[in-house]
């Protein structure tokens, strides 16, 4: 019994220690803040053009010095002792004050450390700061703004749109960036465009929806050159009762993650809109989360969008909202977001297992109720060699067989189905070696590189395919909005199709080259006349492993791929251009978990592909589509979640006095 009671103790002891200890969270840095009442560190200017903070950190204390580390938590996930470290080993001088630049772009974190003479460690705290953050602070009129040589900017937001002047009246190329607090958070838009006359436009209509006043922070970047600070405009809205029909969705075909929309008469309403798709995925049909967002302009040739890379192992079932978008909600609000019937991915893996049992039973193998890869490898290690390379054969014929986009979706979707695949491959004895040039291998981790389906695709009588991977020739004609673009030529020897097209999708899984941002990157996937195919990126496109740092991406040919950060303003968004917050039950306002780990985003990670016609993204001469990003208050924001550590750890030093006090008695 004294045993007992001495556990009970000994485990509210801990309970309370440990709850008290992680109350220690990752702050929003966006005013001057206290570590411990003995460090302050406040933001001291912004540079708009390089998106970056000056910090200034000053402590009074004698015979200790601050240190301080930065990095990002989406590249890396350190413990407080692994900080401690890297901040006394990289700080290189002892000051008590010192001023630290940090990029203001999401997940960058700061962490600052008061360090005794002896070199232990007296304080710490880490901050993770963003510019829409600081934009809205009580204080933010005094940030000093840097780097920035236009003065004379003026705006008016009407149309659902922010229409920007300067008084150059000079031409140009460049973007217009804007921030809206709404009720789920900050809206943030940015659109590449060309200023005509010194004029240019950003649609805002994604941030509007019920009749009241608006704020908009905005700045603009042009040929170069960067507003002197950032400027306010006061969008005043009438909600009109006119809207746009929706598109017909009797005529619109949802199959195997292709979403088509046929072409319309020249004279309909939809000719010259912006049609918005959004993905929306299910395990129960009740519940439905968003996962993706896609725009395209409806230019009377249809619009076929693929969403097959959007469609992982989370769920069941997906459908598509479709919603047109109005170019003025003062006349006109966008239509009502209406629904494709629902695609069950389960029957494109039911489809890939019923052929395959179908060539099992064709090369003489007795039925079986499941070609999963248990039961395929248990049937071939149980047979003969002549039996063996007999089956081996018709599995692979069977998937060589099966609907390419059948089997990419099982692929994408079912892990049991790509089990099968490694499986079937295995039993074809082709072998595939990774064919890295030396000069690629500056950039990424050979070791790390893998592929599934490859030798599935391989030309007859070939033991052996290769990965090929080689740096390819910088593209001239990329977007400017591209930095740090990486061309590497990426494709298969022995594989004749590679280019043209696999009969079996191929899975790559590649290290982020060295130097790029993963928080920034994009994967563009080139045709041989050096348009862009395919525009992955974060969960949209490809996947990505916090602990490796590998990308994961499916194709179906081979091609020149460029791996690039897209401009911090110009990124792909989280949220597509519909509102984000529609209150209709079709689309839940439940987010997705994020799928980079460390991230300080408590909104969904699902991106959105920027507004684009069919071929090129939007960039209309006078005007561009908004990206818009929606997020959610950031979650360094922990007043109420420290009130909540607070009150558990009392529970618990409550629970360990009761104990002790039993045990008195």
């Amino acid at each position: 019994m004294r045993k007992r009671r001495m556990k009970w103790n000994v485990l509210a002891l801990c309970m309370a220690v440990v709850l008290i200890v992680t109350m220690l969270p990752t702050q929003v840095l966006t005013k001057a803040e206290t570590i411990g009442g003995k460090v302050e560190i406040k933001p001291i200017s912004y540079d708009i053009g390089e998106n970056a903070f000056n910090y200034q950190i000053t402590t009074s204390e004698e015979n200790a010095y601050i240190a301080y580390y930065v990095y990002n938590r989406n590249e890396y996930n350190y413990t407080r002792d692994e900080l401690f470290n890297l901040a006394k080993e990289t700080t290189e001088q002892k000051n008590r004050q010192v001023e630290v630049k940090v990029s203001g772009k999401e997940s960058e974190t700061l962490y600052v450390a008061l360090i005794s003479a002896e070199g232990d460690l007296i304080c710490s705290q880490e901050y993770n700061s963003t510019f829409d953050d600081r934009l809205f602070e009580d204080d933010a009129e005094s940030i000093e703004y840097v780097n920035g040589t236009l003065d004379d900017v003026s705006a008016e937001a009407k149309n659902g749109k922010i229409i920007v002047k300067d008084s150059s009246n000079q031409s140009g190329s460049g973007r217009i960036v804007a921030f809206n607090r709404g009720q789920n958070g900050t809206n943030h838009m940015s659109a590449s465009l060309k200023f005509v006359e010194g004029e240019g436009q950003i649609d805002i209509s994604n941030c509007i929806s019920e009749s009241g006043e608006y704020l908009f922070k905005y700045f603009i970047v042009k040929n170069g050159v960067v507003t002197t600070k950032v400027n306010t405009v006061i969008y005043n809205y009438t909600k009109p009762t006119a809207k746009l029909d929706p598109v017909n969705i009797s005529t619109v075909k949802w199959e195997k993650g292709i979403l088509t929309i046929p072409a319309v008469d020249e004279n309909s309403q939809l000719t010259g809109k912006m049609i918005n798709t959004r993905i929306y995925g299910s395990n129960d049909k009740e519940r439905w989360f968003q996962r993706a967002g896609k725009g395209r302009s409806f230019d009377n040739q249809g619009i076929e969008i693929d969403f097959n890379n959007d469609m992982k192992d989370d769920y069941k079932y997906y459908k598509v909202g479709i919603s047109v978008q109005s170019n003025d909600i003062d006349t006109c609000l966008n239509s009502d977001e209406v629904f494709t019937d629902i695609y069950d991915t389960t029957s494109s893996s039911e489809e890939v297992d019923n052929t395959l049992k179908d060539v099992l039973t064709q090369a003489g193998v007795d039925s079986v109720d499941k070609a999963d890869a248990d039961t395929l490898n248990k049937i071939y290690n149980e047979a003969d060699e002549t039996k063996k390379a007999e089956i081996a054969k018709a599995l692979r014929d069977g998937l060589k067989e099966t609907d390419t986009a059948t089997l990419r979706t099982a692929m994408q979707t079912n892990s049991d189905t790509r089990a099968t695949v490694e499986a079937i491959e295995k039993m074809s004895g082709i072998t595939v070696a990774n064919d890295v040039s030396e000069d690629v291998k500056a950039y990424i981790d050979t070791a790390n590189i893998k592929v599934l389906g490859a030798a599935l695709n391989a030309d007859d009588g070939v033991s052996n395919v290769g990965l090929k991977i080689t740096k390819e020739a910088d593209v001239a004609t990329l977007d400017s909005k591209y930095k740090n673009a990486i061309p590497l030529g990426i494709t298969l020897t022995n594989v004749s199709t590679a280019a043209s097209g696999l009969a079996v999708p191929v899975t790559i899984t590649i290290p982020v080259p060295r130097g790029i941002d993963i928080s920034k990157l994009v994967i563009l996937h080139m045709n041989a006349d050096g348009t862009v195919n395919e525009n992955f990126s974060n969960g949209n496109g490809y996947s990505y492993d916090f602990n490796s740092r590998t990308i994961t991406f499916t194709v179906t040919h081979f091609s020149t791929f460029i791996f690039a950060e897209a401009d911090d303003t110009s990124t792909t968004p989280e949220n597509p251009t519909t509102p984000a917050n529609p209150t209709t039950p079709e689309n839940p306002t439940t987010p997705t978990n994020p799928t980079t780990p460390g991230s300080s985003v408590t909104n969904p990670t699902t991106i959105a592909e920027p507004a684009q016609s069919q071929a090129t993204e939007t960039d209309n001469t006078a005007s561009a589509t908004a990206e818009t990003v929606t997020s959610s208050p950031k979650t360094g924001d922990n007043s109420s979640m420290a009130v909540l550590w607070v009150l558990f750890a009392g529970c618990a030093i409550t629970a360990f006095c009761y104990a002790k006090k039993r045990v008195r008695r």
